[in-house]
C-alpha cells in the first residue's frame, strides 16, 4: 500500500480570477488530479486559496513544488503535512468552494484569518481550526 500524506495550505492570488479564469483553472486542476489519482479541496475567497491535496507521497510533494512555484501564488504558507491512513476525500480530483459575504457566516470552522493583517497563527489552534473548516466543509456539501 503506498504511502499516503495530505498537504494543507494556504497562498494568495497574484491577481483577482473571474468565474472563466476560476472555471478554466479547475478543469486543468481535475484533469490533471485525476491522472496522477490525486484528491482534495480548494476553497477561494478575496484573493485567497485554501487547498488540501492528498495522495501518494512522492507525487503530492512534486505538486506542492509546482504549486509553490506558480507565479499566480503568493505568500504561499504550509499549514499541514503529515500522512494519513485514508483519504478525506476519496472522490474528489478536486472539489472547490468559492466563498464570499453570503455563505461565510455559515460555514463552522471558518475565520477571516487570511485576509485579517491583524491576525496571528498560533500554529496548534491555526492546524486545528484549519482541520475544522475543511471537514465541515466536507460534512455540509
Amino acid at each position: 500500500m503506498p504511502d499516503l500524506i495530505h498537504i494543507v495550505y494556504m497562498s494568495f492570488s497574484s491577481k483577482v480570477l473571474s468565474e472563466t479564469e476560476l472555471n478554466g483553472f479547475l478543469a486543468t486542476i481535475r484533469r490533471k488530479n485525476q491522472v496522477q489519482n490525486i484528491t482534495g479541496l480548494l476553497l477561494y475567497s478575496d484573493e485567497a486559496f485554501i487547498q488540501v491535496i492528498e495522495g501518494e507521497k512522492d507525487i503530492i510533494h512534486h505538486i506542492f513544488k509546482l504549486i509553490s512555484q506558480d507565479p499566480r501564488h503568493s505568500n504561499m504558507v504550509k499549514l499541514i503535512e503529515e500522512p494519513i491512513s485514508k483519504r478525506a476525500f476519496p472522490s474528489w480530483s478536486m472539489g472547490f468552494r468559492k466563498l464570499d459575504n453570503s455563505n461565510k457566516a455559515s460555514i463552522v470552522g471558518y475565520s477571516d484569518f487570511m485576509q485579517n493583517d491583524k491576525s496571528k497563527f498560533a500554529s496548534t489552534e491555526c492546524v486545528e481550526s484549519v482541520r475544522q473548516l475543511l471537514y465541515s466543509f466536507k460534512k455540509h456539501t
